[in-house]
C-alpha cells in the first residue's frame, strides 16, 4: 500500500510540475513581448496578460504551499490543470484573436474561468480552511454550505477586481480592454453564470454521494 501511495505521489507530482512549467513558460513568453523583446501580436494588452497570470501562479503556489504545511499532501492534481487550462484559454483568445473573432468566446472564457476558479476554491476551502469556523451552521450540510459561499462570493470578487484592473489599465495606458458600455455588465452575468454552475454541480453532488469532498 506504501509503494502504491509513493508511485501514486511521483504521478501527482509530474502532472502539477508540468502544469508549473505551463505557468512559467506562458509568464516568460508574455514578459518578453511586455519588454518588447519579442513582438509578438496581440489582440489586447501583454500587461493584463501578466498580471492575470503572475497573481494566479503566485495564488496557487501559496494555496498549495498552505495546503501542503497543514495537510502533509500535494493539492490535488486536478486543481492545477484547471486553472491553466482556464488561463490558457484568455491567453489564447489574445494570442489568436479569438476574442474579436467569435463574439462567444468572451463570454465563454468568463463562465468557464469562473466555474473552475469557484472549483478551486472550494476544494481548498472544504479540504481545511472550514476546519477553522466553530459553531452550528456546520452541522450537517452547513458545511458544505458554508465552503460553496464563501467559494461563490470570493469567486464573484475576483471577478468584480479583474474588471477594475482592465478599467484602470485603460484609464492609465489608454487601451481598450474595457470594450463597449455593455460589456463588463456582460462579463460579471457570465461570471456569476458559471460560479452558479459550480455551485449547483457541486449541491448535486453532495446530494447523490454525501460526500462534502468533491476531490479526496
Amino acid at each position: 500500500m506504501n509503494i502504491f501511495n509513493h508511485q501514486q505521489e511521483k504521478a501527482d507530482l509530474i502532472v502539477i510540475n508540468f502544469a508549473r512549467l505551463l505557468f512559467a513558460g506562458l509568464i516568460i513568453f508574455e514578459l518578453l513581448n511586455f519588454f518588447k523583446i519579442l513582438q509578438f501580436n496581440l489582440q489586447y494588452t501583454w500587461l493584463g496578460l501578466v498580471i492575470t497570470a503572475m497573481v494566479l501562479f503566485a495564488l496557487l503556489e501559496f494555496i498549495a504551499y498552505k495546503y501542503k504545511r497543514l495537510k502533509g499532501d500535494y493539492l490535488h492534481w486536478s486543481i492545477w490543470l484547471i486553472v491553466t487550462a482556464g488561463l490558457s484559454l484568455d491567453a489564447a483568445g489574445d494570442f489568436f484573436h479569438l476574442y474579436g473573432k467569435y463574439g462567444w468566446w468572451d463570454q465563454m472564457v468568463h463562465f468557464f474561468v469562473s466555474a473552475i476558479i469557484c472549483f478551486a476554491l472550494f476544494t481548498v476551502i472544504s479540504a481545511f480552511w472550514i476546519d477553522k469556523f466553530k459553531f452550528s451552521l456546520l452541522l450537517k450540510t452547513g458545511r458544505l454550505k458554508l465552503s460553496l459561499f464563501l467559494a461563490a462570493t470570493s469567486t464573484m470578487s475576483l471577478s468584480a477586481l479583474y474588471e477594475i484592473e482592465e478599467y484602470t489599465e485603460d484609464l492609465i495606458f489608454h487601451t481598450n480592454r474595457l470594450g463597449p458600455g455593455t460589456d463588463t455588465a456582460n462579463d460579471l452575468v457570465c461570471n456569476f453564470s458559471g460560479i452558479l454552475t459550480t455551485v449547483i454541480f457541486v449541491s448535486v453532488y453532495y446530494l447523490i454521494t454525501h460526500k462534502r469532498k468533491v476531490v479526496e
